[in-house]
Order: structure tokens, then C-alpha cells, then sequence
């Protein structure tokens, strides 16, 4: 995994957007950078913001949800982080985020989002997004595992290291540390290709063992059992090609009775299309019918349309024309409805305006002897609550400083007492360094005498234990002598079976023998694919054999399909001549009867309808009835139609089968000379093989050359097989001669690889008898050799036993020396503080015993466990009366400091209450005259305020004025912009009855036109009146519906009678020659005893030529 790019938004101490591109030139030239910085400047932030991205997690804060997110900037309404990984060339996108609710900073948390999307690189087109492969918040971060192969642990442990988590990687177990790497380098992939290739190996394993157990089983065929079961072969592939020739002219039959059966039943099917396709034609009829008067109707439609909208206009500005006369009347009452209501609301409107002017000043002055007396009445209040403030602070600060009086007179008294305990025991202000002497010389003197004590029990150890040295010294000697009798017995037994090992080597060297093993694997193995290969050329040549037999016949069949095809052709073209002819023929016929009839409309004087000549020297000829000799005509043609169809299918199945027995044909003799080919490379295959055994021969010894002479006459053999191959002829002989060579060679091998196994066989157990022999001379000589070496490091041991006694011994005098300078510094302090007047009796006791102490040092003697307890006991007696003669010392000193120090801040505020309440008691009293002040000028003010307004309410009374004026303006604008509608309405309503009076006289106009044209193009059509027209009328999409139908009918009449007609030839044809007289279950039953017959035959070849 590699990172592309990062970016993250108020993430702990960064806060606002930052991106760092690691694609950089920068970082990717240099290769190794550094994150660095003051603390908190946000270095392990940009590592939190990768797990972040990728697990929505880091090391430092296990917990981000809806109720908690410490990771998040303070004062910041959302956060996130991005970053793009790279996984074996692939790209990939992860993003974590979390906002607080409204985008504000006091907003409750939101859940967090987290997905992971394939980041498109192609640069061609810009516009189009990633994929996303994964936004569900518990499913992204499963999915981010599955690609980096790495949760977050293991993440955290190798590839992001966190602070102080790298020790916890190194101390990770084994198992835990490999499957971490594994994952980092891609390498698990090995473990998984040898835990196949190991279950590979061992299937395969047990595959080899199992045809090992049959080869064992196997016996060899004699020379004359092999040409017996090649005779039998031979017979029985014959029999099996006979067999399945049967078996292919049985399945012929069954399809040709197969295709007449199929044949009928299309015939039936068929004619019952062709009776439906008749009925449907009859049925359609009257449908029919109804379609060509529609298209006649057609002719009219144009002027029909233009009638039917003069009408509709004409109905349209009539029934306007009527709407607006009745609209008029209305409109004019209610205009002079809407002028009187004006008059009346513009009286109100005045009244409401002058009401208005005369109260807004009023109004004004009002507000402002208000707002002072509200003013008046806040600094009043004010007053007030500073004066009560006061005169509680001054009763306060009496009372304290009273307190803080009498306070101070203790403390002075208190003070002397102490001074005077101090002056009188000055003698205690170096305890202190007394006591840590005391204490730093008692534990080192514990140390001392237990090392001494533990001294002693050394040397004593030590002394035991090289006497026990001593006696395993003389154990291992004894053992030593009794081995050397056992190596002398095991030499001899060795140099018999090398000599005879040697004997068996006297001939070949094992090397050599080896070395045969493998040449008689190596030529067994390439003398197998000889034989596969052989067995298959074997089979190409018989398949050559059957094709080349089978072409003659497909010549003769060829040369009959041609002849029929040129005749057939001929045959069509001379029909084509003829129905040309004919067509040409019923093309003047339709001609002439269709000028027919104009010869009766000829009239002397009058133009020719076709050329406008008016003489007329036929117009008294009798026309002639064409019709019969055109129906004749027709039927001829028809006729010569079905000829040159039948013709053609004819021709049709001929080059179908031409084209099918030629590809036939080029296909066998493409087969033919594909299976040379085979054969001769297989043959080049063979002779390369049996040249590779014959010729590199030369590291193979006189016995291996006389086992594979059999093979040196392979080679002549397959050069004539060549030559009879490229004649494209086939020697079936030279082939077994081939296979019966090989055989030969392969048992000569198998018989001389036995010999050589067994004296190979005889040479390894001598082998691993001298093995076994050498091994228990090593173990005898290993054995000799920890003997001698137990008994060295029993001598080595025994010095260092003695060296160790003698480090003791100095160590000891050594301690004593020590012992003597701590204890006369220990009694110094003892007697320092028991014979002064504060010591007591049980500390003068101790300086006594520890006299004892003394004298035991000075004379070297060592204490045990309970006599250095009691001595110690004794020094911890003495260091309790130092600590309690401390602690009274310096309570005294520190009650001195508290008393002095409480004294201090007595004074201190006794006289910053005086000062402060000197300064209150002045503020006190001139509050009072300004609070007198105050109440005189807001009694004023309220009188001038009922002088002017009395109690009533200024904003009510201003709202009610002016709510008046505006309810006045807006009936009036209102009534007005009635007033101006109904006149707008009443002058477009006049302009619309005169516009639609013209337009009416206009229309009327032209339908009467239009009445005239339509009447006019309805006598000289088809239609006697203006309803049959509009009856004989259809939509465009019912005309498209019947003429489809009519078409698809007439469609479906011709394809049925053709598709007879062919069904009806095709299975004449295949009646005319039929293959078989048989039923079609008894060819079944026939067929199948074929095919079991020739599975029988496959099988009997296959386990012969196993």
C-alpha cells in the first residue's frame, strides 16, 4: 500500500482545510521525509487523520460516535479526512467525516459518514466521477480490510507506528509478527502456493502409489501372446469399422423416414393455411367494399373540409355576437352603481384625514413627557437601591473591624509565648542533619552486618562443596577406563564391513550402477511415448486407408449432379423465353381494352378525349371483345410461372447436393492429406526419438548398448515408411515391426535394471551397517570426550572454589573496617543527645547497650540474625526520641511564622474597612438630597402630562386615527379601480358586437360560396347527396387498417399455395427414391444393437491395446 494524497479539515490543533500531495517530485525523489514540529503543532494529528480515513478510528481516541468526537477542532461545525491509497497499480479514495447539526458549532452531533470509491484516472475525461464502491458506515470499513488485508491493529502495529507502539510491534509474539509482514510484503501468497503444492504433492503421491501397485501386479506378454492379441486387434477394428458403417447406414434411413414424416405433416399444415388464407379473403368482402368508396370519398374531402369550418365559423360569431348583446345592459347598471358608491366614500375619506392632522401633534408631545417620566422614574429607582446598598455596607464594615480588634490581641499573645520557647531551646536547629547522619550510618550499618553474616554462610557452602568435588573426580575416572574397552571391541567390527563393502564393488563402481539406473529410467521412459506414438501412427494410416477407398464413388456421384445441373439450367431458360413472350403479348391485349370504351364517346364535331382531333374515322366501328383471349393469356402465363418455380427448385436440390457431395469430397481429401501430414511428422517424431536413444550412447556401458541394439533398426524402418507416405500409400507391417522392436528393447532393459537393482541393493545395506557402526564409535568418542571434560571443569571448579574463599575472607576485614568509622559516628550523636537536659531515661540506656555493639566489631566477631535485630532495635529507640525532639522543634517555628503572618493581615484590613467606610458614610448622605430632587420633578411632570392627554393611551390613540384614514383611502382606490374595469369592459364589449357584426356578414358570405362548390363537386362524383358522402367517409387510420389487411390477406394467399407447392414437390422427390421399406422402431432396435456392438468392439480394443 502506498499513499497518493491526504486531506483533512479541523482535526485537533489544525484547524480549516489542508491537503499534502506524497506524489509529489519533492517526496518522491527524496524517498525518506520527516513530519516535524513543536509540540501540539499537529504531527501525530496527520497520522490520525489516515486511520481516520481508512478504519474511522485512531490509536489515540478508541471512540468517535453521535455523542462524542474529541478528535474534532473546537469551535468548528464539521471535520474530515481523506486520503488516496495505491494497491497494486489500483487507486482508491477512503474519506471519514462528521458535522454538527445546521452547519453550527453548538449543533449536536450527526452520525459519521465513511465510504471508499475507485478513483478514476483517466485523464481524457474529465467530468466523470469515482466509483463508490462502499458508503455504508459498517460496511466501508470491512470492505477497506478486505483490499489493504490489514485491520486496524495490524495496521497500527506495522505500518503506522504510533507513539510508543513500536516497542509493542517488537514484543509481539512471533506468530503475530509474521503475519503482519506477510500482509506488508505480499508474501502470504507463498504460504498459500506451498500449502497447495504441498497437498498437490501428496494427492499425487498417493496416485503413484496406487499404479505402482498395479505395475507391480503386471506380467509381461510373451513375444507369441503379443502377436495373438495384435491378430485380434486387427480383426476386431475391421469388424468395429463394419460396424460402425452399418450403424451410419441405419441412422441414413431412420433420418429419411424422419424428413417424409416431417414432410407430411408440413403438406397438411399447409393446406390448411391455404383454406384459411381463402376464407379470410371471402370474409373480407364487404370490407373491402367499404375501402374503395372511402378512397373515392377522398376526392371530395378537400372541399368537404373547407365547407365544414365556414359552417363552424359562421355558428361560432353568431352565438358570440348573441353573448355580447346580452352583456351590454348589465354592464352599464353596474358602472352607474359604482359612481354613486364614489361620492359617499370620498365624503369619509376627508372627515378620516382632518381627524388625523389635528391628533398627531397632541400625540407627539404626549410621548415625550412620557419618556421623561419614565427616565426620571428609572434614576430614582436606582437611587433608592444604592442607598439601601449603603447604609448594609456601613453597619457591615462596623462590625468587622471590631472583630478583626479583638482577633489581633489574641494572636500578640500568643506570639511572645512562642518566642520565648524557641530562645530557650536554640540548641535543636542542627537535628535535622543530626537525624540523616543517624539514619544514613544505622542502614549502612544493618548492610554490613548482614553481609557478614551471609560471608560466613559462603565459606562454610564452599568448603562442603569441594569435598563433594573430590569424590564425583574419582566417579568419572572409573567410567573413563570402561569405555575405552568397548570403542577397541566397535573398531574391529568396522574394518570387517568395509572389506566386505569393497568386495562388492570389486566389478563396478557404485556410481556407475547408479548411473544405469537412471540411463534404463531415462530410455524406458522415451521407449513408452515410442510406443504411444507408434499405436498412433497405426491409427492414422487405417483412417487413410477407409478415406482413400471411399473417393472413387464420390467422383461418379459428382460427375451425375453436374450433368443434371446443365440440363436443368437449359430447361429453365428456354421457359423464361417463352413467359416473356406471352407477357409482352397479355401487355397489348390490357392496352387495346383499355381504349376500347372511349370509341363509343366519339361524337362527330366533337374533340377526342386522348388526342383532340375532331374527326373520328372509327367512331362507327363495333368494338371487340378482348377479355376471353386476355383470361386465356393469363392462364398461360400463369402456367409458364409454375414451370420455370418447379425448374428452379429442381435446379435448386441439384447444386445443393453438387455443393454438398463436392465439399464432401474436398473435405475427405483435406482430411486425407491432413492424417499424411500427421502421420509423417509422427513418423519424423518416432525417428527423432528412437535416434535420440541410439545415438547419445556414449556414457553407457557395453551391456546397456547390447540392450538397446533392438532400437538401431527403428530408423531404416521409418525412412521407407516416409516414402510410402509421400506416395500416399500405407505399410501397415512396417508399423508392428516397429512396435514388436521396441517391446524387445523395453524387456532387455526392465530384465538388466533388475540385476543392477540388486547389487545396488546389497552395496546400501553394507552401507548403512558401517553407518550404524561409525555412529556408535561417535557416540563412544562423544562420550570419552564429556568425560574428560566433566573432569576438567571438576578441577577448574575446585580452584575457583578456592579463589572465592579467599575473596571472602578479604571482604569480610573489609567490612569490619567500615563498621569501626560508622559506629564511633553513631555513639558521637548518642551521647550528643543523651546528655542533655532534654534526653529522657530510656535514651541514656541506650548509650549503654550499644557499647555492646561496639566491642563485638573491634573484636571481629560476627552476629547472627537475632543479635544484629537487637542491636538494631536499640538505634531505632534512639532515631524515635530525635524525631519526636524535631517535631516539637518545628511546630514551635512554624506557629511562630503563623502568628506573625495572621497578626499582619489583622492590621492590613482593619485599616482598609476604616478608609472604605469613611468614603460610604459620605456617598450616604448626599444620596439622600438627590433622591428629594428626583421625586419633586416627576410629580411636574405628571401634571403637565394629565393637563395634555388626561389617561389616555398615546399608540392606541394614534393606531385608531390612522387605521380610520387608511380604511377610508382604500375604499376609495378600491371603488375607483371598479369604477375604471366596468368602463374598460363596457368600450371593449361595444367594439366586439361591431367587429363581430362584420365578421358574420363576411362568413356568411363564403359559406354560401363554399355550398355552391361542394354541391357542384358531389353531382359529377358518386355520391347522389351530402349524406351517402359523409356515411362513405373513414378515418386515416381506419383506411390504413384495411388496406393493411387486405394486403397481408392477399399475402398470405400466395405464400400458402407456394409453400404447398414446394412441400408437395419435396416430398415426391424423396417418395421417388426411398432408402428403406422398414418401420421406423425396428430401425431404431437395429440401431441400437449397433452401437452396443460397436461400444462392445471399442472396449475389447481398448484392453488390448492396454
Amino acid at each position: 500500500m502506498r499513499l497518493i494524497e491526504l486531506r483533512l479539515k479541523n482535526l485537533n490543533s489544525l484547524k480549516g482545510e489542508w491537503h499534502i500531495d506524497f506524489a509529489d517530485s519533492a517526496f518522491i525523489n527524496e524517498g525518506i521525509f520527516a513530519i516535524t514540529g513543536q509540540t501540539g503543532a499537529g504531527k501525530t494529528t496527520i497520522l490520525d487523520a489516515i486511520c481516520l480515513a481508512l478504519y474511522g478510528e485512531t490509536p489515540r481516541i478508541n471512540s468517535i460516535s453521535k455523542s462524542s468526537n474529541e478528535v474534532m477542532t473546537r469551535q468548528t461545525a464539521e471535520c474530515f479526512a481523506e486520503v488516496v491509497i495505491d494497491l497494486n497499480g489500483v487507486q482508491y479514495r477512503c474519506r471519514w467525516g462528521q458535522r454538527r447539526a445546521y452547519g453550527k458549532p453548538d449543533g449536536n452531533l450527526q452520525d459519521a459518514t465513511h465510504e471508499i470509491a475507485l478513483v478514476n484516472t483517466q485523464t481524457d475525461n474529465e467530468n466523470s466521477d469515482d466509483e463508490i464502491l462502499e458508503s455504508k458506515l459498517s460496511r466501508t470499513k470491512e470492505k477497506i480490510v478486505a483490499l489493504t488485508r490489514m485491520d486496524f491493529e495490524q495496521f497500527t502495529r506495522s505500518i503506522l507506528l504510533a507513539q510508543g507502539s513500536f516497542s509493542a510491534f517488537l514484543k509481539a509474539k512471533a506468530d503475530a509478527r509474521a503475519d503482519i509482514l506477510e500482509k506488508i510484503t505480499g508474501t502470504d501468497i507463498y504460504a498459500t502456493i506451498s500449502t497447495h503444492v504441498f497437498e498437490k504433492k501428496r494427492s499425487e503421491e498417493e496416485v503413484l502409489s496406487k499404479l505402482q501397485y498395479g505395475l507391480d501386479g503386471l506380467i509381461l506378454l510373451t513375444t507369441e501372446e503379443e502377436a495373438h492379441i495384435y491378430e485380434e486387434l486387427t480383426t476386431s477394428q475391421a469388424a468395429q469399422a463394419k460396424q460402425q458403417q452399418q450403424y451410419q447406414q441405419i441412422s441414413e434411413q431412420i433420418q429419411w423416414l424422419e424428413a417424409v414424416d416431417e414432410l407430411q405433416g408440413r403438406l397438411a399444415a399447409y393446406q390448411s393455411d391455404l383454406t384459411q388464407a381463402e376464407q379470410a379473403k371471402q370474409d373480407f368482402t364487404s370490407d373491402a367494399k367499404r375501402l374503395e368508396a372511402a378512397i373515392k370519398a377522398l376526392e371530395l374531402e378537400s372541399q368537404f373540409g373547407q365547407l365544414s369550418r365556414s359552417r363552424d365559423t359562421v355558428q361560432r360569431l353568431s352565438d358570440e355576437q348573441q353573448t355580447v348583446a346580452a352583456k351590454l345592459p348589465t354592464q352599464q347598471s353596474d358602472l352607474q352603481q359604482l359612481q354613486t358608491q364614489l361620492e359617499s366614500i370620498d365624503q369619509n375619506y376627508k372627515q378620516a384625514q382632518q381627524a388625523l392632522q389635528e391628533g398627531l401633534p397632541k400625540i407627539a408631545k404626549t410621548r415625550e413627557l412620557d419618556a421623561s417620566i419614565k427616565q426620571h422614574s428609572y434614576s430614582l429607582n436606582d437611587s433608592r437601591q444604592r442607598q439601601e446598598s449603603l447604609s448594609a455596607n456601613v453597619q457591615r464594615l462596623t462590625q468587622d473591624i471590631i472583630s478583626h480588634q479583638t482577633l489581633a490581641a489574641q494572636s500578640e499573645s500568643q506570639l511572645a509565648s512562642t518566642v520565648e520557647y524557641l530562645e530557650t531551646h536554640s540548641e535543636l536547629n542542627d537535628i535535622d542533619t543530626d537525624i540523616a547522619t543517624f539514619e544514613n550510618s544505622g542502614r549502612r550499618l544493618k548492610t554490613l552486618l548482614q553481609d557478614n553474616m551471609t560471608l560466613a554462610e559462603q565459606k562454610k557452602a564452599l568448603a562442603e562443596q569441594t569435598q563433594q568435588y573430590q569424590l564425583d573426580k574419582a566417579k568419572l575416572i572409573s567410567q573413563q577406563e570402561a569405555q575405552e574397552t568397548s570403542i577397541a571391541a566397535t573398531q574391529k567390527q568396522f574394518n570387517e564391513l568395509q572389506q566386505q563393502q569393497q568386495q562388492v564393488l570389486a566389478t563396478t563402481s557404485l556410481a556407475d550402477q547408479r548411473a544405469e539406473q537412471q540411463q534404463i529410467e531415462h530410455i524406458i521412459s522415451q521407449i513408452e511415448p515410442l510406443l504411444y506414438s507408434n499405436q498412433q501412427l497405426s491409427t492414422l494410416t487405417s483412417q487413410i486407408k477407409n478415406l482413400q477407398s471411399s473417393q472413387p464413388s464420390i467422383s461418379d456421384t459428382l460427375a451425375t449432379l453436374k450433368a443434371s445441373i446443365a440440363d436443368t439450367e437449359e430447361a429453365i431458360k428456354v421457359a423464361k423465353d417463352k413467359r416473356l413472350e406471352k407477357q409482352t403479348q397479355l401487355t397489348l391485349l390490357q392496352k387495346v381494352a383499355s381504349l376500347e370504351h372511349y370509341i363509343d364517346e366519339l361524337e362527330n364535331g366533337q374533340p377526342c378525349p386522348l388526342c383532340g382531333a375532331l374527326e373520328h374515322p372509327n367512331a362507327n366501328r363495333t368494338t371487340t371483345d378482348g377479355s376471353s383471349q386476355i383470361s386465356i393469356t393469363e392462364q398461360q402465363l400463369t402456367d409458364s410461372n409454375s414451370v420455370i418455380e418447379d425448374l428452379e427448385s429442381e435446379l435448386s436440390q441439384y447444386k445443393i447436393a453438387f455443393a454438398t457431395t463436392t465439399n464432401q469430397s474436398k473435405e475427405e481429401q483435406r482430411h486425407i492429406v491432413a492424417l499424411i501430414a500427421q502421420a509423417t511428422k509422427l513418423s519424423g517424431d518416432i525417428q527423432e526419438m528412437s535416434n535420440s536413444i541410439t545415438t547419445d550412447n556414449e556414457n553407457y556401458s557395453h551391456a546397456m548398448l547390447t540392450n538397446i541394439e533392438a532400437l538401431n533398426e527403428i530408423s531404416p524402418l521409418i525412412e521407407t515408411l516416409k516414402q510410402s507416405l509421400h506416395s500416399k500409400t500405407v505399410n501397415a507391417e512396417l508399423i508392428n515391426t516397429i512396435t514388436e522392436l521396441c517391446h524387445q528393447a523395453k524387456q532387455q532393459l526392465l530384465e538388466y535394471k533388475e540385476r543392477v537393482k540388486k547389487s545396488v541393493t546389497d552395496y546400501e545395506f553394507l552401507n548403512d551397517s558401517i553407518a550404524k557402526v561409525e555412529k556408535e564409535l561417535a557416540l563412544f568418542e562423544k562420550q570419552q570426550y564429556q568425560l574428560a571434560s566433566e573432569i576438567s571443569l571438576l578441577d577448574n571448579d575446585n580452584k575457583l572454589n578456592q579463589q572465592r574463599l579467599d575473596g571472602l575472607q578479604d571482604n569480610t576485614k573489609a567490612h569490619f573496617t567500615e563498621l569501626q568509622t560508622l559506629i564511633a559516628d553513631v555513639i558521637s550523636i548518642i551521647n550528643k543527645y543523651t546528655a542533655s537536659h532534654w534526653a529522657s531515661e530510656q535514651t541514656q540506656q541506650t548509650g549503654l547497650e550499644i557499647q555492646l555493639l561496639r566491642s563485638s566489631i573491634d573484636e571481629q566477631t560476627v552476629l547472627n540474625n537475632v543479635q544484629i535485630e537487637q542491636q538494631l532495635t536499640v538505634l531505632r529507640q534512639h532515631r524515635t526520641h530525635m524525631l519526636e525532639l524535631k517535631q516539637k522543634y518545628n511546630q514551635e517555628k512554624q506557629r511562630q511564622q503563623t502568628l506573625t503572618t495572621e497578626l499582619s493581615r489583622l492590621t492590613t484590613q482593619i485599616e482598609t474597612k476604616q478608609s472604605q467606610l469613611d468614603k460610604e458614610s459620605t456617598e450616604l448622605d448626599d444620596l439622600s438630597q438627590s433622591i428629594a430632587e428626583q421625586i419633586k420633578a416627576i410629580a411636574e411632570l405628571q401634571q403637565d402630562r394629565q393637563t395634555l392627554f388626561a389617561d389616555k393611551n398615546v399608540d392606541a390613540e394614534e393606531d385608531r386615527l390612522r387605521l380610520d384614514f387608511e380604511q377610508a383611502k382604500t375604499a376609495q382606490s378600491s371603488v375607483q379601480r371598479h369604477i375604471d374595469s366596468a368602463q374598460q369592459l363596457l368600450q371593449i364589449a361595444k367594439q366586439q358586437q361591431t367587429r363581430l357584426s362584420s365578421e358574420l356578414l363576411a362568413a356568411k358570405t363564403t359559406l354560401e360560396d363554399q355550398e355552391d362548390i361542394f354541391q357542384e363537386a358531389l353531382a359529377s362524383s358518386d355520391f347522389a347527396i351530402e349524406t351517402d358522402f359523409v356515411s362513405a367517409r373513414l378515418s386515416q387510420h381506419e383506411r390504413s387498417h384495411l388496406s393493411e389487411q387486405q394486403q397481408q390477406i392477399d399475402y398470405q394467399l400466395k405464400q400458402a399455395k407456394s409453400l404447398l407447392q414446394q412441400t408437395e414437390q419435396a416430398l415426391a422427390d424423396k417418395q421417388a427414391n426411398p432408402l428403406t421399406l422398414k418401420r421406423k422402431d425396428s430401425l431404431l432396435d437395429e440401431q441400437q444393437q449397433a452401437q452396443s456392438e460397436s461400444n462392445r468392439l471399442i472396449e475389447s480394443i481398448g484392453a488390448m491395446t492396454q
